[in-house]
Order: structure tokens, then C-alpha cells, then sequence
């Protein structure tokens, strides 16, 4: 297969090149013509890297009315992600052998892109983590949605001792004591849970990663420590407390969203972010309105930083490094993040000219609500190619 007439990001730049396909992969990227079997005008579009997100709840199986493989996957090519990374923290959580054999095998019938999973750590099921041995574990130090509070640092300490220290250990870190004391989910609650982990981690010189960061202190806490990186959510940039009247009842999100001043400091410092995790949380509105924490956020995740890009706020190597290379990096997803020969052909196009406003009833994810709902764009994922197949393109499935 060769893709003629694209834009593509290669190291820092954007070049006219054309793409040689062959078996899934980046054969070869080239200046002129070459034979093929199928050609693809690729429409002068824009050509980056597929994105990758490490950070999604896809709900199945046990909570399959408000999202599931299927749903879930359509969401995120839309928004031109080719691989996500799903949490542990469902009804059934993902803490055993059995139930990470459950997930694969729905995902492998259901999902329309590459999934990768997330184990659950407890206070008692290190054999199950040794017996699974997974590429990566989740340590869940806040109440949150699900049962996988671990608030004992003994417990945190023998996960951080016993797992695989060249495979990164997932935080949510908010210290729930702080958050029961104080009777609420401050940026203090952060800092505090940061600072144990960060320490904790350099004691026994290990990978750890910090998900979903709301403030700038945070990360300079983590980052203390070298073998910390640290994840935010786009919620935390582009939302604050300020638009709490605004989203009404749909406001919950753990950790919560911060005052304005944090918001705006934190767009200053995006550059100290190893990566961006969308934190897609779906729930019903039903759901919403009796407290239930998270946002849907595939389908608009890349959108609301290339809409940035239009507006010169970022660049395309930002968006690049924190959706792709970096977040392939720090989960040891081989092949991937880059456009690069040898590479599995996951590419975006992107429609750098295209206006258009959100409209809740247009989504994929099957909960059908955004709190970004009515915000204009400019810049559109216009199609999606996955280890040389293309799933989405003029803005349409191509895969069922």
C-alpha cells in the first residue's frame, strides 16, 4: 500500500513524504512514487503518529450500559487513538488471573483497535500479580469508582518491592486520610500522597508513574525522583472550578477540578508533563446526578490540544511526544509512538482546516454526553489507520 500526498511529522518537522505500507508496517517513507497494490491519495492532510492513551475505563464487563469494548474503542479512533490502556477498577475488578483472561478475550471480539490492560493491586493478591504477570499495576491510594482503596504504606511499600521494577507501577495519588480528615479532596491530598510515593519509590529505586496530576506542585514533587513520570488529564487544563454552574451536576471528576489560579499556572508549565491520559470515565446522566465521578474524553482529548495548535498554544511536537512517543516509553508498548520505519503502521490524518462544534448526540461513546458539548474546534482527526488497516476515514468506520 503506498500513501501519496501527505503532510507527515517526522523529527520535529512536518514533510511532504509519501508512506510504504507492507504487512502492517512502515516498509519505507519516501519522496517519490513507487509502485503498489493500492494506492491512497492521502488529500494533502496532515499525517501523525496514532495516538496512545494509557488511561481509560472501557466499563466491560460489569458495567456495560454506560460503555464496553465495542463503544469504547469506536470512541477512541475517533478521537485517533489506535491504542488504549484500560483500568482495573470495574465491578468485577481486573486483580486475578481469571479476570485479566476475561478482558482479553471480550476485547479481542469487540474492540476495533489495540487494547492493552492495567492490573489492580490489593492488600493480598501478589500471587495473582506473579501468576499474571502483567505489564503494568494500579495502586489506588483515593476513594474513587470501584473497590481498590489501599491506604496502608506497608502494603504499598511490599507491591513496590515485589513487582517487576523495569514495568511502571500506575498511582492515584490522593492520601485518603488527609481527604477523610479534612472532608475534602483538596490539592493538599495530592501533594501529601506524591510525596509518600515519591519517597517510597526512590528508597527501593523503582518506576513509578503519577496519574492524572491536577496541579504544578505535583509534578515537581514527583519529579524529584528520576524514575517518576507523570500524567495529566485534559480536564485539568481546560476546566476548572470556575465552570462549576456551567456543568451542574456532571462537575464530579476524582480528583476534582481545581480553582482557576492552579488551571492557569498549570497551562505555563505543560512542558514538564511526560504524558497525557484521558481519564475517560463514562457514566449515564442518571449516574452523574447521584454523584458518580468522571468524564468521557476519547473523542475529545486530541481535539481540544490540535484546536490549541491552531491557535499557537502548543505544538505538534508536544502533542506528539505527550500522546504517542512518551506514553509508548514509559508503558514498553514496542513499535509504536512514531513514524518511523519498522514501526506497526499506526497513523492519524488530520484535517487541520476543519471547523466544527461538539454535539453530544454525534458520539460514539455510548454514555452520549461531553462537558465540552457546544465548544468549537478547529482541526479534525479525518482518519485512522491501525497496523496497516484503515478504520476510519472521511470522517467514517470502515470496520464493524
Amino acid at each position: 500500500m503506498i500513501i501519496e500526498n501527505v503532510k507527515v511529522f517526522l523529527n520535529g518537522k512536518v514533510e511532504e513524504k509519501n508512506l510504504v505500507i507492507e504487512n502492517g508496517e512502515i516498509k519505507e517513507i519516501i519522496n517519490g512514487s513507487k509502485r503498489g497494490e493500492e494506492k491512497i491519495d492521502g488529500k494533502n492532510l496532515l499525517v501523525l503518529p496514532g495516538l496512545i492513551d494509557p488511561h481509560v475505563h472501557l466499563r466491560e464487563p460489569g458495567a456495560t450500559h454506560k460503555e464496553d469494548f465495542y463503544t469504547g474503542t469506536r470512541a477512541a479512533v475517533a478521537g485517533g487513538f489506535t491504542t488504549v490502556l484500560d483500568m482495573p477498577n470495574n465491578p468485577k475488578p481486573t486483580i486475578t488471573l481469571e479476570r485479566l483472561k476475561e478482558k482479553i478475550d471480550l476485547a479481542s471480539k469487540k474492540a476495533i483497535c489495540d487494547v492493552g490492560f492495567h492490573f489492580g493491586a490489593t492488600s493480598d493478591n501478589f500471587k495473582e500479580i506473579r501468576k499474571a504477570k502483567p505489564n503494568s499495576l494500579k495502586i489506588i491510594m483515593g476513594q474513587t469508582t470501584g473497590n481498590l482503596l489501599i491506604t496502608d504504606e506497608k502494603t504499598i511499600e511490599k507491591h513496590f518491592i515485589n513487582f517487576d521494577k523495569e514495568k511502571p507501577i500506575v498511582i492515584h495519588a490522593e492520601d485518603q486520610e488527609y481527604c477523610e480528615k479534612n472532608k475534602h479532596d483538596g490539592p493538599e491530598a495530592a501533594w501529601l500522597a506524591v510525596e509518600k510515593v515519591s519517597l517510597l519509590a526512590e528508597k527501593i529505586d523503582r518506576r513509578i508513574h503519577i496519574a492524572h496530576t491536577s496541579t504544578v506542585k505535583e509534578i515537581e514533587i514527583a519529579k524529584k525522583w528520576k524514575k517518576c513520570t507523570v500524567e495529566s488529564a485534559p480536564h485539568y487544563l481546560f476546566l476548572s472550578k470556575k465552570d462549576y454552574d456551567k456543568l451542574g451536576f456532571r462537575k464530579s471528576v476524582k480528583p476534582c477540578l481545581r480553582e482557576e489560579k492552579y488551571r492557569a499556572k498549570f497551562w505555563k508549565n505543560i512542558d514538564k508533563l511526560d504524558c497525557i491520559g484521558s481519564d475517560h470515565a463514562p457514566h449515564t446522566l442518571e449516574e452523574k446526578e447521584g454523584g458518580a465521578y468522571g468524564f468521557p474524553e476519547l473523542e475529545t482529548s486530541f481535539h481540544l490540544f490540535i484546536d490549541q495548535y491552531s491557535k499557537g498554544n502548543v505544538s505538534l511536537k508536544w502533542i506528539t511526544e505527550k500522546m504517542s512517543s512518551s506514553p509508548a516509553k514509559i508503558f514498553n508498548i514496542h513499535k509504536k509512538g512514531e513514524i518511523k520505519k519498522g514501526y506497526f503502521a499506526d497513523l492519524i490524518f488530520v484535517d487541520l482546516k476543519k471547523e466544527w462544534v461538539l454535539k453530544e448526540e454525534e458520539l460514539e461513546t455510548k454514555c452520549k454526553w461531553s462537558p465540552y458539548n457546544g465548544w468549537k474546534f478547529k482541526g479534525k482527526v479525518f482518519g485512522v489507520m491501525n497496523k496497516g488497516k484503515m478504520k476510519y476515514w472521511e470522517y467514517e468506520f470502515l470496520v464493524d
